[in-house]
């Protein structure tokens, strides 16, 4: 007797081909046999009449890493269909750690729910512990530059020979417990300051093991172009793989036709046989963090002191002038773009945008900004915002392309009594789903089967995750049952604590975590270690 027979719907079995009516049996964590199977009997039989079948979702770019220990049930994750999440990214893991960076960590991760202390040193140490607890989904696991970096005690551009030495063996240590590769965050602390040469160091540990160099990029406006090309400098150098995260420019704050300059050196690496793709995001706005538009003066001693330097009404006067990076449209001005989210300083302010906060306050926009980063402190890189961020025709651009898989670029949620945590987007609640009700079902940008192909075979495939994205025998377990016009997204702006909704089956290694649209609070997932 098989436990699960899915019967009755139409397979979108990942490969991007039309949908055709087929049953799935599955026996253990393994599909077992796709077909016409109206004779076969099982436990479980999920009649997906009017649905689409469909793998779990593969979430080329997620956060989750940072609220795993808090939401081990990935609660808004898996209710948008991500089976498996690629962490680590943008440079920032949860380890390697040692009494230098243990700190700066433990007050990230208490943000998202987990008291400290951290019990966990290496990236060996760390795994087990997310695997210890348990998860509802699967996790591939990047190293980020910016943690290693601050554990060997980095700040500055010139690390010394000594402390390059360790960020290798740190790297080493991660590549050996299973990590996928190393991910770079050059907008942020301590990473922005790392030159070139440094990088490809680092990156060659990857590269040597066969891994990945997945990059958020030092520049994606006006520079973007050399920083395109730094990104394809290091992976041909260090013979890494290589995934550019979030490839998009935020409106208004580049040339036109910076982005396609950028994809189209994307394309001209791949003919030269450079293994290289990049992902995008679903909506029109995004999180960033707040203090990245500081120069790089100003952080050079820590936060810290960053926090006193912001004291200095000479030194406001200064940055009001050398703040024109990261998010570049606040340095123009837009500050209506802008809105802070929740943090325990200024819980009032609240998704309330910068002209409303400098009302409130009583002052002008850039003192309001580096009052909020003031009182912050030591703690002002955990202040996050969100931003007006992209144009329609550009997230159309993005998610039509052939090199861009469809990634998130949030954290898993939870929405019960209010949330576990103060930065809810609509990112983190309805996630893949608004591919689906925006850009196949509302906009056209993509077809229901392609759109799937861009969410499962094709970031497994690229990141070589075997067994996931694609829903044929000997394949592990993961499906999604939806009707896609039940498909809704749940959060807005204005109420973004909401689940996706429509999901009505999702099986993670054979396992249902959600049924019948509801979870069922299993934890079958897995931590994808590779090697």
């Amino acid at each position: 007797m098989l436990d699960i027979l899915i019967q009755n719907g139409w397979l979108a079995d990942g490969t991007g081909n039309p949908a055709f009516p087929a049953d799935v049996a599955i026996e253990g964590d393994r599909v077992i046999d796709v077909g016409s199977l109206g004779a076969a009997s099982a436990r479980l039989v999920i009649d997906a009449a009017g649905s689409i079948v469909a793998p779990g979702f593969v979430d080329a770019h997620s956060h989750t890493d940072w609220s795993i220990h808090a939401n081990p049930t990935e609660q808004s994750s898996i209710r948008y269909g991500a089976t498996t999440e690629i962490v680590g990214n943008c440079g920032i893991s949860s380890a390697p750690l040692n009494d230098r960076s243990r700190p700066a960590m433990e007050s990230r991760l208490a943000t998202f729910g987990l008291e400290p202390p951290i019990t966990w040193s290496t990236f060996s140490e760390y795994l087990e512990t997310v695997e210890a607890q348990g998860t509802s989904g699967n996790l591939v696991f990047l190293v980020g530059h910016n943690t290693v970096r601050a554990t060997a005690g980095v700040t500055g551009p010139e690390p010394t020979e000594d402390q390059l030495r360790m960020m290798e063996e740190l790297t080493r240590e991660a590549m050996d417990a299973g990590a996928w590769g190393l991910s770079t965050g050059l907008e942020f602390e301590p990473g922005r300051n790392a030159g070139t040469d440094e990088i490809i160091r680092i990156a060659r540990v990857a590269g040597d093991s066969g891994r990945f160099y997945v990059s958020h990029m030092r520049n994606r406006d006006e520079f973007m172009r050399e920083s395109t090309e730094e990104f394809l400098h290091v992976v041909r150098e260090s013979g890494a793989i290589g995934q550019i995260s979030h490839l998009n420019v935020r409106h208004h704050t580049a040339p036109a036709g910076t982005w396609e300059g950028a994809v189209g050196m994307l394309e001209e690496a791949r003919r030269s046989g450079l293994n290289v793709l990049a992902d995008t995001t679903p909506f029109l706005s995004g999180l960033g963090l707040m203090a990245a538009i500081l120069p790089p003066w100003i952080k050079a001693e820590g936060s810290g002191r960053a926090a006193e330097m912001l004291g200095d009404p000479a030194i406001r006067s200064r940055l009001r002038t050398d703040c024109d990076r990261y998010w570049r449209f606040i340095h123009r001005g837009e500050w209506h773009r802008v809105r802070l989210l929740e943090n325990p300083w200024f819980p009032e302010l609240a998704l309330k945008t910068m002209p409303e906060i400098a009302a409130i306050m009583g002052k002008d926009e850039w003192d309001a900004y580096f009052d909020i980063l003031q009182t912050a402190g030591a703690d002002m890189e955990t202040l996050t915002l969100v931003g007006q961020l992209f144009t329609e025709e550009h997230s159309r651009d993005m998610v039509q392309h052939p090199l861009l898989c469809l990634g998130v670029d949030g954290f898993s949620s939870v929405a019960e009594d209010g949330g576990d945590h103060p930065l809810a987007h609509p990112i983190n609640y309805a996630g893949m789903v608004h591919y689906l009700t925006h850009h196949v079902r509302d906009c056209g940008n993509l077809r229901l089967e392609e759109a799937i192909r861009k969410m499962t075979s094709m970031p497994a495939t690229h990141f070589g995750i075997p067994g996931r994205g694609l829903i044929r025998p000997g394949c592990f377990a993961d499906v999604l049952v939806f009707a896609p016009d039940r498909l809704d997204d749940g959060s807005t702006l204005e109420n973004p604590v909401a689940y996706a909704q429509g999901m009505e089956w999702v099986i993670v290694n054979g396992t249902p975590v959600v049924a019948r649209g509801e979870h069922t609070m299993a934890r079958p997932g897995r931590c994808l270690r590779s090697g």
